[in-house]
């Protein structure tokens, strides 16, 4: 005689095997919206802007005559991961007196260059490489031009300069700007009318306070590294 009646271990085995299926349900559901969580917010984060960054490396080189030559390479970079790049379109440099005495003079980026290095003779030289035109910027492709600024008409006379670098970009975001000082000596004059514009001079803000002769009002500026 055959009984319709489940015995109490098969149906115990039937409510855990049901079980399970509930559970493998809703952890292949719950899998499904966090690879789907994660996709979204990779897709995020490649999608957003670059927060692009402007650093200004420790040596500014500068050149004196009739007009004045500014030599400055900074560094223009992301360290995001995204696919969006930035375009920087312009520069622009402006300085003053830090005592406010003179007229401030009107810098114009005026070509982009290169250096070289001579070990034989010792000596840095720069050559031109194109005008200015805008640089491309994302992570995988930080920018550092050599761009050169030009005074036409105006000297350095002894004392602290503020200086500002500002970048404009394509994405409408407020500009990048860099500030750095520069201070100008006797000395670095000296050069400057003892060599002329075609040859430039670095100073730098990293010197050793012995080497640099750093006074109250140089301090934490680019001096000149006559060594």
């Amino acid at each position: 005689m055959v009984s319709d009646e489940t015995s109490p271990s098969a149906r115990s085995h039937e409510q855990r095997r049901k079980h399970f299926d509930v559970a493998q349900a809703w952890t292949n559901t719950v899998a499904g919206l966090v690879a789907l969580a994660l996709s979204a917010y990779n897709f995020i984060q490649l999608e957003r802007d670059p927060e692009v960054d402007v650093a200004l490396p420790h040596i500014v080189r500068v050149s004196q005559g009739r007009d004045v030559w500014l030599y400055l390479q900074p560094t223009v970079s992301t360290r995001l991961e995204t696919q969006q790049v930035e375009v920087v379109t312009e520069a622009r440099l402006e300085a003053h007196r830090a005592d406010g005495d003179g007229t401030s003079p009107a810098f114009i980026w005026d070509e982009a260059g290169a250096f070289s290095y001579d070990p034989e003779a010792k000596s840095l030289t720069y050559q031109r490489v194109a005008d200015p035109s805008p640089l491309v910027v994302n992570r995988d492709k930080p920018q550092q031009p050599v761009m050169v600024f030009n005074a036409v008409g105006w000297n350095f006379t002894p004392g602290r300069y503020e200086a500002t670098l500002t970048l404009h970009r394509t994405s409408g975001r407020n500009p990048l700007k860099s500030r750095f000082c520069l201070m100008v000596s006797d000395e670095a004059l000296a050069l400057f009318k003892k060599t002329g514009e075609n040859t430039f001079q670095s100073f730098r803000d990293d010197l050793p306070e012995k080497v640099a002769n750093t006074t109250r009002s140089s301090k934490d500026c680019h001096v000149l590294a006559a060594f």
